[in-house]
């Protein structure tokens, strides 16, 4: 009977192991499953860096030209400038300002504007605009002709 006791035992003992390996088989693949997917996710967080780093290079690229120098120079020179101007001053001319446009007659404006011909008028200033469209080119020629740079208006 110890015979039959021993190989129950054994038996019993490998049932036992044989469970154990099926189980330890089962997290391995669940593991590997896991790893795959958080491997495919990397991939996929890994493109979309890229491409939001291809969307933000431009922006990099023109924050990286900018000359700081420069733009501390014309700050300063705001900042300077700002000093300078007398509140008092700008305040009495806004109100100055103010007093004028009180005393415009807007009722008075609407009557002399709504006696206009649009029409009449839009026609006389395109005749003017073509008139000096005229000028310009007849005073571009001459300047060609007798070699003077051109003026700017």
């Amino acid at each position: 009977m110890n015979e039959q006791q021993t190989v129950g035992e054994s038996e019993k003992l490998i049932r036992k192991l044989r469970r154990e390996l099926l189980f330890t088989r089962i997290m391995c693949l669940i593991t590997s499953a896991l790893t795959i997917l958080l491997l495919a996710g990397g991939a996929y967080l890994l493109e979309q860096a890229k491409g939001i780093m291809m969307q933000v290079q431009p922006v990099l690229d023109q924050a990286a030209a900018v000359d700081v120098e420069n733009v501390n120079e014309t700050l300063r020179q705001v900042r300077e400038s700002l000093e300078d101007v007398d509140l008092e001053q700008v305040a009495a001319m806004m109100e100055q300002a103010v007093e004028t446009l009180d005393e415009v007659d807007v009722e008075a404006l609407n009557d002399a504007i709504s006696g206009l011909d649009t029409k009449e008028l839009s026609r006389t200033m395109a005749n003017l605009n073509d008139a000096v469209e005229s000028l310009r080119s007849v005073e571009d020629s001459l300047n060609r002709i007798f070699g003077r740079k051109k003026i700017s208006y």
